[in-house]
C-alpha cells in the first residue's frame, strides 16, 4: 500500500501550473533579434518595465566584475509570473535571455547581450523559511545580507 503524496515545493507548484515551453538553444548562426519588434511585445505582454533606452541599457551592461557587454534591452517583471511570460516573448523573436538577480556578481556573469530579466526591484522577498528543514523559499532578487537579517531570528544562515 503506497503511503502519503508528499506536498509539492513551490518550485513543483509553479512548474506544474507554467506554460514554459521546453528549452531550446539559440543557434549561432541565427540572425539577431528586431529589438524594436521585441520591445514592443515585451510592453503588450508583460507586467513589468521594459526599458530599451540607452540609459537603462548601460546601466544593466555592468555588475561588480570588469565585464561589460550590453543587452538587447531590460524587463523588471512585478512577477515571476511576468518574467515567465518574458521569456516566451523572448524565445518567439529567438532572443536570448539573461536572469540578473542583484548585480553583484564578480565574475560577469550579470551581463550579455540578451534580453535582461532584473529581479531586485519587485521580486525579492523571502518567501517561507522551515528552521527544522533548515531551508528557505526566497524570490531570485533578494539580497544576501537581507536574506540573512531576516534568517537570523531562526539560527539559519545562507553561505557564504
Amino acid at each position: 500500500m503506497p503511503g502519503p503524496v508528499p506536498a509539492q515545493t513551490p518550485k513543483e507548484e509553479f512548474m506544474a501550473t507554467s506554460d514554459l515551453p521546453v528549452p531550446v538553444v539559440r543557434r549561432p548562426d541565427a540572425p539577431p533579434p528586431d529589438p524594436a519588434a521585441l520591445e514592443r511585445a515585451l510592453r503588450e505582454r508583460v507586467d513589468g518595465e521594459v526599458r530599451f533606452d540607452a540609459g537603462s541599457r548601460a546601466a544593466y551592461s555592468t555588475d561588480a566584475s570588469n565585464f561589460r557587454q550590453t543587452p538587447i534591452g531590460v524587463v523588471v517583471p512585478r512577477t515571476p509570473e511576468a518574467a515567465a511570460e518574458a521569456v516566451a516573448v523572448a524565445r518567439e523573436h529567438d532572443a536570448p535571455v539573461l536572469s540578473r538577480g542583484g548585480g553583484t556578481s564578480l565574475a560577469g556573469q550579470c551581463t550579455n547581450t540578451a534580453v535582461v530579466i532584473g529581479w531586485s526591484k519587485y521580486c525579492d522577498r523571502l518567501e517561507s523559511v522551515d528552521p527544522d528543514a533548515r531551508t528557505c523559499v526566497v524570490q531570485p532578487g533578494i539580497v544576501l545580507d537581507e536574506l540573512n537579517r531576516r534568517l537570523a531570528p531562526t539560527g539559519l544562515r545562507f553561505g557564504p
